[in-house]
């Protein structure tokens, strides 16, 4: 009796520290799993929107921990099918999960990435980190010289920040996408990361740094949680081991970029920061080592491109509509935006009286988005 009772006691301590260990064992599956489909997220961001391929490291990871997993799924279904039987084979099964448990940890502790995946070509090149941005061929006449003085500075070994400036309306966008997907378009372009971030008006300095982290492919679930400087010391621990060409849209004011996390380019990380802003003030206060200065086009420039968006089948559709059409480009003042937007708007006008309508309202009004629908209206 006290020989069985004992044997009884063994049995019930044994089969008590296996049920702790497989509670511990399942919950560190479930945190493995979680963790394996956070970094494949990552992965897939990277390969699907920003044409980077994943660390040889990373697939290993990912291969491991789903076997492990697999393989703590067994445990699971034995355990729940076993009705644990003798104490040796309770005490072997225990040592079993045990052994495993140590394996899922061991799997987990090695999946923090920082970084998960790299430049197609391997490290540098490829264009990591960035997405083409829609360019519009019609927009880009009279704006080639402009974009060949962009890239030329790109080469520069000692022109890290590049400030594009002019009047709203100028092209400063169209020659920053062109450069961007050129950039993109080349697989040797020798940066880790090409990133494009659209600043606008109201500065956001946490908008960019979310914008930048996301593209660079450092995506946790921490990241929420974290202050301006935890996000900018996180931004610069990663950018400042990479090659990179950042492209901002739209400044309106200076951009601490410091601030943001992003290290300052210099001769040894060969990195460029080029950006748009009406002001050329904003240039000085970005410390652009060039300011381009982009230039509203000359009248034949700036007639070709509105015939172009037209339609010369319109422009000729009528013999009074030729010269009210030269009327209506001109009060465009040179700005290819307004070229393009308001030659597509009267693309459809064929009637003296609808361009003589158009001339009257953007006689009136300077070309905008509301001017756009009255032209559209008419």
């Amino acid at each position: 009796m006290g020989k069985g009772f004992k044997s009884l006691v063994t049995r019930c301590i044994y089969v008590g520290k296996m049920d702790d260990t497989m509670k511990k064992l399942k919950i560190a599956t479930e945190e493995l799993k979680d963790l394996g489909n956070s970094v494949m997220k990552r992965v897939k961001i990277c390969e699907e929107q920003q044409q980077m391929k994943r660390l040889d490291k990373v697939q290993t990871w990912l291969r491991q921990a789903d076997i492990v997993i697999k393989e703590a799924e067994e445990y699971f279904l034995m355990s729940s099918s076993s009705s644990h039987g003798l104490i040796s084979s309770s005490h072997k099964m225990e040592k079993k999960i045990c052994k495993k448990l140590k394996e899922v940890q061991e799997i987990k502790s090695k999946g923090m990435f920082e970084i998960v995946a790299e430049s197609i070509g391997g490290g540098i090149g490829g264009g990591g980190g960035g997405s083409a941005v829609k360019d519009s061929d019609e927009q880009t006449v009279g704006l080639e010289a402009v974009s060949g003085l962009v890239w030329r500075c790109l080469t520069m070994e000692n022109t890290g920040i590049i400030g594009l400036y002019g009047v709203e309306g100028v092209g400063k966008t169209t020659v920053l996408t062109q450069v961007n997907n050129r950039l993109l378009q080349q697989k040797a372009n020798g940066f880790d990361f090409v990133l494009w971030v659209f600043v606008s008006k109201n500065l956001n300095l946490e908008k960019i740094q979310d914008t930048i982290r996301e593209k660079i492919g450092f995506l946790d679930r921490t990241w929420t949680s974290k202050t301006e400087e935890e996000k900018a010391s996180k931004i610069f621990e990663i950018l400042s081991k990479r090659r990179f060409a950042l492209f901002l849209d739209d400044v309106w004011e200076k951009v601490d970029l410091v601030k943001a996390g992003v290290p300052p380019p210099d001769a040894q990380n060969r990195s460029k920061i080029v950006f748009t802003t009406c002001s050329e003030e904003v240039c000085k206060e970005m410390s652009a080592q060039t300011k381009i200065k982009v230039e509203k086009l000359a009248w034949e420039r700036a007639w070709d491109l509105f015939k172009k968006n037209v339609g010369e089948d319109t422009v000729k559709s009528h013999p009074d509509i030729a010269k009210v059409a030269q009327e209506v480009a001109a009060r465009c003042d040179g700005l290819p935006l307004a070229l393009v937007t308001i030659g597509r708007a009267m693309a459809s006008k064929k009637t003296p009286q609808e361009w003589r309508d158009a001339l009257y309202i953007l006689s009136t009004s300077p070309p905008n988005f509301s001017v756009l629908k009255l032209l559209d209206r008419n």
